[in-house]
């Protein structure tokens, strides 16, 4: 029995095993590879395709012209009056007849303008929506790769701080270090541990953050980004127009060619009518022709143009509102791109060289007696903080530099 029952737990744990070494394989994520895959499954991108699906169609839509109407009747039915012949020599008045709506004041071409302009403007915004979820995306790769790196180094000054408070300890139980300090040691110790724990916290948020974006195609727990920071050069030109602000002068277009459909409504659309008419005995067959104009008694649609003007007008408004905000933005941008650059250039040069100095004569301070514990303790906190803000500082000149690209440019 032992021996069936051992074949029936490795095959259970063989899918499991394999499992994890898949996992653990995973390759790191770069962010080129990030945005292949939020192109394919992110769910805005993917709602705005559709939208434009269905703005292709309302070319077909907007190109259609009226049917046409066939109707057929049978009128001055006398019961009292009966036929011995067929039912086609029966005398009753049979119609057969033929209607068709001609379209006047060029509506057709009108609504094909407005549906182009309609296709333009939802392409636009697929473009946009892109550009959006870009930008998201690199927010959300820079704080999963800044985690990574962040997590890493926390990981090892609790390491490094739980093996101080153990020798402390050893010290203290020796007569060498009062207990005082060993308890000084023991704090710090369990203060450095809960920032690991912490930057576990941030990298875990991280990584549903980036999963969202992706669709959730990758699970977020084996998400790792790739080690390499993006290139923080900016382009010396952009080429095209934002396509928020090719969207609003599309949307601006459309509304003016919905205006114009709503005043076409004035001009009266003639309705065509073909009849023949079958009627024995005295007139077995015979033919009509009518034509029918509406009378614009109840409804002279200046209604549908005041509507029309009122949505002509916010489109306007809107077209004014996003150059604004793409101009603000930029220009925001650009400060930010050169604060930031100012800002790790003195963290690189300044701040961590000698954070990094203070470390290494704390040390050999210490191990001489000539540095106090809170002093120790101090230095060593500020050189992990120096750490951390320089990761923190070259995320965030990579995070300027994307934002300015993708705010400049259609992707």
């Amino acid at each position: 029995m032992r021996t069936p029952l051992k074949l029936l737990l490795a095959s259970c744990l063989l899918p499991v095993s394999c499992l994890v070494l898949a996992v653990e394989t995973l390759p790191p994520l770069s962010l080129s590879g990030a945005d292949a895959l939020l192109l394919e499954a992110n769910p805005a991108i993917l709602q705005a395709r559709a939208a434009l699906a269905g703005a292709r169609a309302g070319i077909d839509m907007a190109g259609a012209r009226p049917n046409p109407t066939l109707s057929a009747s049978v009128t001055s039915i006398n019961p009292a009056r009966n036929s011995a012949g067929g039912y086609w020599d029966r005398p009753m008045d049979s119609v057969l007849r033929v209607d068709q709506t001609l379209e006047l004041g060029d509506k057709r071409e009108l609504r094909l303008r407005a549906a182009d302009r309609n296709l333009a403007a939802t392409g636009a915004d697929l473009d946009n929506t892109i550009r959006l979820a870009r930008m998201a995306l690199a927010n959300a790769w820079l704080n999963l790769r800044a985690a990574q790196e962040i997590r890493q180094i926390a990981a090892e000054n609790a390491r490094l701080a739980a093996r101080a408070a153990e020798a402390a300890e050893i010290r203290g139980k020796a007569g060498d270090l009062a207990g005082v300090d060993v308890a000084r040691f023991a704090a710090d110790a369990a203060r450095v541990a809960n920032d690991a724990l912490q930057a576990d916290l941030e990298r875990d948020r991280a990584r549903l953050e980036l999963a969202l974006l992706l669709g959730n195609r990758v699970a977020p727990d084996t998400l790792e980004a790739s080690t390499e920071w993006p290139d923080t050069a900016l382009p010396s030109a952009v080429d095209g127009e934002r396509p928020d602000l090719l969207a609003a002068r599309q949307r601006l277009a459309q509304a003016d060619a919905q205006r114009d459909i709503a005043r076409a409504q004035r001009t009266r659309d003639v309705s065509v009518g073909v009849q023949y008419e079958h009627f024995p005995p005295d007139a077995r067959n015979t033919y009509g022709i009518s034509v029918s104009i509406p009378l614009f008694l109840g409804n002279d649609y200046r209604g549908d143009i005041a509507r029309s003007e009122a949505e002509h007008t916010a489109a306007e408004q809107q077209l004014a509102a996003t150059q604004a905000y793409a101009s603000s933005e930029q220009a925001r941008l650009r400060a930010e791109y050169a604060a930031r650059a100012a800002r790790l250039e003195r963290i690189r040069n300044v701040v961590l060289p000698a954070a990094e100095r203070a470390g290494r004569g704390a040390d050999i301070a210490i191990q001489k007696g000539g540095m106090g514990l809170t002093d120790y303790l101090d230095t060593q906190r500020n050189l992990r903080a120096a750490r951390i803000e320089a990761i923190q500082a070259r995320a965030d000149l990579s995070r300027a530099a994307l934002m300015q690209r993708l705010a400049g440019s259609a992707p």
